[in-house]
């Protein structure tokens, strides 16, 4: 009896210890944004239909587990990934085959709650702060923890009456009032175990419920056994012990339901900018709407001290900007005049009139809460195993509590017969209460959630997840993309050289090559260049920009590696054709190149452009290597990786960064098929390529990666396509990917490990295998064993993103 108090208290204690801090100090930030260009996995054949299920009841990986496996045996269903965070599945199907109605009757037969749909912002952050959870199992610990005690002073109460003369009135009182309470905290406190053991499933399918509402169930019929037979009350009553159990199993799912809210405290603090009531004024009158009502092309303004609304670039004024809720950069940086602001940034200094290019709900914000909810419903090899391992053990625990149960008969039948059922099914109880599955099933996902976590502190998105972390863990080869990789990728435009033959004015020209880039800007850093120079060339004075300067664009067509046309309304109204890239690009499209145009410069490049098929003029361009460049590759280089440079830009170019950085040309003037090729060529003679780029160039070499890393400029849009994305402005978090996964990947191995051993000690403990050392437990603290799987699984993953995230790689 003391050790079922002893164990309460701690409990008490430690809620309390949780309630106080609230558990929200290791605050983390998320980064950035994906390629709207570009599609984030391979894309699927046109007869798959795709919904969303919003799924309520999941605790563990083995409710993942199951819920994926009866989605996945309907007919017609290609793929369900389920998120336990999130509490949600995005189901790939053939509607001629099935449909939504049979997806939900799934999810509810297998005894979870479904809808429909995606959840609100706020019911995203009510669930990932299991703000209804936490408020329900403290009202029932609340509950329980009072009539436990009520039910432990009535037996003390009862001992000291059966010494003396107490009437049999009186002692039928106490018995009643002791069954009746034990039935309040038995049953109707513990009611959502017992509900969702038994009756919320359409078909029985055992779980670690099961197991918990047996041993309940187990212990107050033992305690009802006791009154009926009229086993003396001053020897023992099992009321108080099942009563306490149950305090214990209360107290373990609210400890684990606050780690749960903990991993899941970063993506909520996403979910709450995304959330955000702040109005915004439209530059050209008074009228404030929500950020959700805001759409491209609107011109609005930012006042200082609030949050971007939506993906936009600055039209008027300057400011500093607050970062580091997507890049993870800690330094406010200055942005100015035809720079890109990130939604979920901040404002901090002056006010901006700024023009949206992108709406919230696919804005870089929205793309990096994506992205990491992707990650959260990444599926490993075993996944499709865990399942049936699930089922398998509590099977097994339910036949090891059978055999406890007849071998303690067989071994005490010497007593009488209500002693050895009373040893029997204490025995049998312990059993059933120190049995955890869930702690099997969360090893994997919580390591990989904190895996995310810690990367994304340090400015990386591993939208991937833990397959993707396994993948860098075998990687043998790196190839590495030059512009906007290897260099700073901050191309600044140092002279322009307009033809002689042109007719139209500079202004103009400026108008159309604006006009013509915005869109490719945020994409591409030649892009960004042009639109940011020609964007602050055609201003009226330093700090004031003309509302029409950007023009309306039609027929854009973006061809990678080479060039984009488009036609551009000038302002007379007339349609103007404009084209720019490389000198082939211009050719194929009819433009004839001057003599003045052909490059003279290796070490700079050209930008050629014309306008209604006559050619205008180039831009020379020019970049640097970044400083860190040849540290991170002589660090990668140490890690035992090979590293070769892929680029599409010229052989002179090629070499001179090749020297710079002492890393082999693997090929130049590389067109986006040909740097798939070669990446396809490596993996033919084994390597597992890991292939890191910066823009759409580069996604068709990052799909057939192994991995594919993205490197984002912090120009408002994921660029590529790869499962990994490098946020912050340099290349040094690369290193730390490599290393983050190595831990993470090792730690799920190890909460896997240690999950499984836990439950084979705790079991053979309570099965009495280590009775003759003197090794005995009982139900309260087999419950307490119980907790404690779950429990050291969750916090040696948090303990893993706390260390990744102090920098101890």
């Amino acid at each position: 009896m003391a050790c079922c108090i002893i164990t309460a208290v701690i409990m008490n204690r430690l809620i309390k210890a949780c309630d106080a801090f609230d558990l929200r100090f290791l605050e983390i930030r998320y980064n950035e944004d994906e390629d709207s260009c570009a599609p984030m996995e391979t894309e699927k054949p046109s007869t798959l239909g795709a919904c969303r299920i919003s799924i309520g009841g999941m605790t563990c990986g083995a409710c993942v587990a199951s819920i994926t496996k009866e989605l996945e045996s309907l007919k017609g269903v290609f793929r369900a990934n389920v998120s336990l965070a999130l509490g949600r599945a995005n189901v790939s199907f053939e509607p001629e085959s099935t449909d939504t109605d049979k997806l939900l009757n799934a999810v509810r037969e297998a005894g979870y709650d479904a809808t429909l749909g995606e959840r609100t912002s706020e019911e995203t952050i009510e669930r990932l702060r299991q703000s209804h959870e936490l408020e329900h199992l403290r009202a029932a610990i609340s509950s329980a923890s009072i009539c436990a005690t009520l039910i432990l002073a009535l037996e003390y109460w009862a001992s000291w009456l059966a010494s003396g003369e107490a009437t049999t009135l009186t002692r039928f009182g106490v018995t009643i009032s002791l069954l009746s309470l034990a039935f309040k905290v038995q049953i109707w406190d513990a009611w959502s175990i017992h509900a969702q053991a038994w009756f919320k499933k359409s078909r029985y399918v055992a779980s670690m419920d099961t197991l918990l509402s047996l041993s309940l169930l187990l212990s107050l019929s033992l305690s009802l056994l006791h009154s009926v037979l009229h086993i003396s009350t001053d020897t023992f009553h099992y009321a108080s012990s099942g009563s306490f159990l149950t305090v214990v199993i209360l107290a373990g799912k609210y400890l684990e339901a606050v780690l749960r809210r903990e991993s899941n405290s970063n993506l909520a603090a996403l979910y709450e900018l995304q959330a955000e009531k702040e109005l915004y004024r439209f530059s050209e009158s008074d009228v404030a709407v929500p950020a959700s009502l805001l759409k491209k092309g609107d011109d609005i303004i930012i006042r200082p001290l609030t949050t971007i609304p939506c993906d936009c670039y600055i039209v008027e004024g300057g400011s500093a900007i607050n970062e580091s809720n997507i890049t993870g950069e800690s330094l406010p940086v200055f942005r100015d005049v035809g720079d890109f602001l990130l939604a979920g940034t901040k404002n901090l200094s002056r006010q901006l009139r700024v023009v949206v290019c992108q709406d919230q709900g696919e804005s870089s914000l929205a793309k990096v809460i994506e992205g990491i909810t992707t990650a959260s419903e990444q599926r490993t090899k075993g996944t499709e195993s865990l399942g049936g391992l699930m089922r398998s053990f509590v099977s097994g625990v339910l036949i090891l509590a059978v055999v406890a149960f007849s071998w303690t008969m067989y071994d005490n039948w010497d007593l009488d017969f209500a002693s050895c059922f009373t040893a029997a099914c204490e025995r049998a109880t312990t059993v059933l209460a120190a049995a955890c599955p869930c702690g099997i099933g969360l090893a994997t996902p919580s390591a990989a959630m904190a895996g995310v976590d810690a990367a994304y502190a340090y400015g990386v998105l591993l939208s991937g997840g833990i397959e993707t972390m396994e993948s860098l863990q075998r990687a043998t080869h790196i190839v590495m993309d030059k512009t906007g990789t290897l260099t700073e990728g901050r191309l600044s435009v140092i002279s322009c050289h307009f033809d002689e033959g042109l007719k139209m004015s500079k202004q103009l020209c400026y108008r159309l090559l604006a006009a013509a880039e915005v869109e490719d800007a945020r994409v591409h850093p030649v892009a960004k260049a042009v639109f940011k120079w020609a964007l602050s060339s055609s201003q009226q004075d330093e700090k004031t920009l003309n509302p029409d300067t950007i023009a309306k664009v039609r027929d854009i067509i973006q061809v990678p590696g080479k060039g984009v046309q488009c036609e551009v309304n000038s302002q007379r109204d007339a349609w103007i054709p404009v084209h720019i890239g490389t000198p082939a690009f211009l050719a194929e499209n009819g433009v004839v190149i001057p003599l003045s145009g052909k490059e003279d410069n290796v070490d700079i490049s050209r930008v050629h452009f014309a306008f209604d098929k006559r050619y205008a003029g180039h831009l020379c361009v020019q970049d640097t290597v970044r400083q860190e460049a040849s540290s991170v590759m002589r660090t990668l280089e140490q890690e035992g990786l090979q590293i070769t440079m892929l680029t599409g830009d010229t052989n002179a170019e090629a070499e001179r960064v090749s020297s710079t950085l002492n890393i082999p040309v693997l090929g130049s003037r590389a067109l986006p098929a040909d740097k798939m090729q070669f990446v396809k060529d490596l993996q033919h003679r084994g390597h597992c390529v890991v292939m890191v780029g910066d823009g759409i160039n580069d996604s068709l070499a990052q799909a057939a990666a192994d991995v594919g890393v993205s490197i984002s400029l912090t120009q408002g849009c994921f660029s590529g396509v790869g499962s990994v994305v490098i946020l912050s402005s340099g290349l040094l978090s690369l290193v730390s990917i490599f290393s983050i996964s190595k831990q993470v990947v090792a730690q799920a191995r190890f909460n896997k490990q240690w999950a499984l051993v836990y439950n084979i000690i705790a079991i053979s403990i309570a099965m009495g295998m280590f009775e003759k050392w003197g090794i005995v437990i009982n139900a309260s603290m087999a419950g307490s064993m119980m907790a404690l799987s779950s429990i050291s699984v969750l916090s040696m993953s948090l303990y893993l993103r706390h260390r990744l995230r102090a920098g101890i790689l």
